[in-house]
C-alpha cells in the first residue's frame, strides 16, 4: 500500500505544474539564502538540490519533497514498532499515514515537506533514546529539532513539547540529569542561528511577517473553528480525526499506564494542537498547518483503536473505512489532477496547478513580438514565479521581476534584483486593474497589447492583461 501511494506521487510530481507558491520557492533556490521574508530556507535547498540532480523540471523541484515524505513513512514505522507494542500495529500506522489526502499531495514542494520529515525524524531520535536506553540519540534530537526550524517557524512548537515531555513524565526527567539533551538543545539552537542572524540583520523581518498571523482577526472568525475541523475531517479522514481525539481523552484517564509509549508523541503533539485550537477562534487554520503533526495523530489514533476498542469486528471497520476513505479520495485528487475530467470550479484546488506552461509561452511570444527586453508582473509573488520558473526551463534569458513587491526579492544581488530594461512587457490579473503603474508612476509609457487566459479545457478560465511599457517612472525600485 506504501509502496503503490509512493508511486502515484511520483507520477502526479512528474507530470502535473507547480503550485504558485512552488514555482516562489524555485525562485528562491536560484539565490539561496540564510533566509526570506514567508520562511526559512529550508524549502529552497531542497529545491536547490533537485535541480541540481533532475536540472528544471517538475520533477527536480519536487524531488525531495518525494524523498522527504518516504523519509517520514519509514521513521514512523520505527517509531510505531519502539512506541506500540500489537506487533501489527506499525503497517497499519504507515497505511493510514500514506492514504490520507495530507500524504498523498505531499509531492508538493512547500515549506511542510521538510518540517513534517524533520518533526518526525525528531520524534523517531527521541524514541531510540528513550526506549532503547541510549542517550546519545539526544543528539540526534537536536540537530532533527534545528533542522526543522531551518524549515518552517512552526516547529518551534515541538520544542515545547519536547521540554514538556522531559518536565511532565519520570522518564524525561530522569533524562534531564544526562548531558546529552542539553547538548541536542545547543545543537538545534547552532543550526538554526543562521535564520536567527539573517532576522537580526533586518530588524527580525521574517519573524514579525509570520508573526502577524497570530494576532490576525478574521471577520466572522467565529467559524473559523469549524471550517478548521472540517478542512481535518477531509485531509486527515473523518475516522482519523475522532480516532486522535477519543485516543488523546482515552490517554488522559487509562492510557499513561495502559500504553505509556504513548507520552512521546502526544506531548509532543498537544502545544501546536492546543495553539491552533485557540488561533481558531479569532483566524482561519489552514488545513496544511498541522502537516508536522499528522504522522503523530496517527500513531495515536492507531494506538487508541488497538488499545481500547475490545470488539474486533469495530476495530477492522474503523481500520479499513480510514484507509478507503483516504485511498478513494487520494485516488479522487490524483486522477482530477492529471486528466481533470469534472469542473468543481473554486472546489477544485488542482486548478492552480494547470495551465501556467501555456500562459508562459504565449508571455514569450507577446514579448518576442515586441523585442522585450524583461518580464514584469505587478505584486504578483506566484505569477511572478510561474513566469520565472517557465522562463528558466525553456532558457529564455530575460528577467522576470516583480515591480510591486521589492521586499520578497531582498534574496536577489542588488546589482539584478530589478534591472530596468525597456521595451518590457507587465503582466497583471485582468480583474486587477494596474492604475497609476501603467499611467506614469512606474512606466513614462505604456500599451495593452493583449490578454490571455490560463486553464485547461473544463476549468473556469482565469485572464491576464500584457502590456508594452517603455521607460522608468519615479516610483519604479531598482536602479
Amino acid at each position: 500500500m506504501v509502496a503503490i501511494a509512493f508511486a502515484v506521487r511520483v507520477t502526479v510530481a512528474a507530470l502535473v505544474g507547480l503550485d504558485g507558491d512552488e514555482a516562489y520557492y524555485a525562485m528562491w533556490s536560484v539565490w539561496l539564502a540564510p533566509g526570506y521574508l514567508d520562511h526559512p530556507p529550508g524549502i529552497a535547498l531542497f529545491i536547490a538540490a533537485g535541480r541540481l540532480v533532475l536540472s528544471d523540471t517538475y520533477l527536480g523541484v519536487r524531488l525531495f519533497a518525494l524523498l522527504a515524505s518516504l523519509g517520514t513513512v519509514i521513521a514512523l514505522y520505527r517509531i510505531a514498532r519502539l512506541l506500540l507494542p500489537q506487533p501489527s500495529a506499525p503497517a497499519l500506522v504507515v497505511i493510514w499515514y500514506s492514504l490520507t489526502l495530507t500524504a498523498g499531495i505531499s509531492f508538493v514542494a512547500t515549506p511542510d515537506a521538510p518540517s513534517t520529515l524533520f518533526w518526525t525524524l525528531s520524534i523517531w531520535a527521541a524514541a531510540e533514546a528513550m526506549h532503547r536506553r541510549r542517550p546519545g540519540w539526544w543528539l540526534a534530537v537536536g540537530l532533527f529539532a534545528g533542522l526543522g526550524l531551518v524549515s518552517k517557524y512552526t516547529n518551534a512548537w515541538l520544542g515545547i513539547g519536547l521540554l514538556l515531555f522531559l518536565v511532565a513524565t519520570p522518564t524525561g526527567r530522569a533524562e534531564l540529569r544526562r548531558w546529552q539533551p542539553w547538548a541536542g538543545g545547543l545543537l538545534a539552537l547552532a543550526a538554526f542561528s543562521p535564520v536567527i542572524w539573517w532576522n537580526a540583520e533586518r530588524d527580525w523581518r521574517s519573524f514579525l511577517f509570520q508573526g502577524m498571523r497570530v494576532v490576525s482577526v478574521e471577520d466572522q472568525s467565529g467559524r473559523s473553528i469549524l471550517e478548521s475541523i472540517a478542512g481535518q475531517f477531509l485531509v486527515a479522514g473523518p475516522i482519523l480525526v475522532v480516532a486522535l481525539a477519543l485516543g488523546l481523552g482515552w490517554y488522559a484517564l487509562r492510557g499513561r499506564r495502559a500504553l505509556p509509549g504513548l507520552a512521546l508523541p502526544v506531548l509532543t503533539t498537544l502545544p501546536l494542537l492546543a495553539y491552533f485550537a485557540v488561533h481558531s477562534l479569532h483566524a482561519k487554520v489552514e488545513a496544511n498547518w498541522l502537516q508536522p503533526v499528522l504522522p503523530a495523530m496517527t500513531l495515536i489514533g492507531v494506538g487508541w483503536l488497538l488499545a481500547a476498542v475490545r470488539r474486533r469486528w469495530l476495530r477492522v471497520t474503523l481500520l479499513v473505512g480510514q484507509a478507503v476513505f483516504g485511498l478513494l479520495l487520494v485516488g479522487f485528487v490524483s486522477i482530477q489532477a492529471l486528466l481533470h475530467p469534472f469542473d468543481l470550479r473554486e472546489l477544485d484546488r488542482t486548478r492552480y496547478l494547470r495551465g501556467w506552461a501555456e500562459l508562459s509561452v504565449s508571455v514569450r511570444q507577446m514579448a518576442d513580438a515586441v523585442d522585450a527586453k524583461a518580464i514584469y508582473t505587478l505584486g504578483q509573488y506566484q505569477l511572478t514565479g510561474e513566469l520565472f520558473f517557465h522562463g528558466r526551463a525553456a532558457g529564455d534569458p530575460r528577467p522576470v521581476r516583480d515591480v510591486g513587491q521589492a521586499i520578497r526579492y531582498e534574496f536577489i544581488p542588488a546589482t539584478e534584483r530589478l534591472p530596468h530594461l525597456f521595451p518590457a512587457v507587465l503582466v497583471v490579473p485582468s480583474g486587477r486593474a494596474p492604475g497609476a503603474t501603467v499611467r506614469g508612476d512606474h512606466f513614462t509609457g505604456s500599451r495593452l497589447l493583449g490578454t490571455l487566459l490560463r486553464g485547461a479545457p473544463g476549468d473556469t478560465p482565469e485572464s491576464y492583461a500584457v502590456y508594452l511599457v517603455e521607460g522608468a517612472g519615479p516610483a519604479l525600485p531598482g536602479e
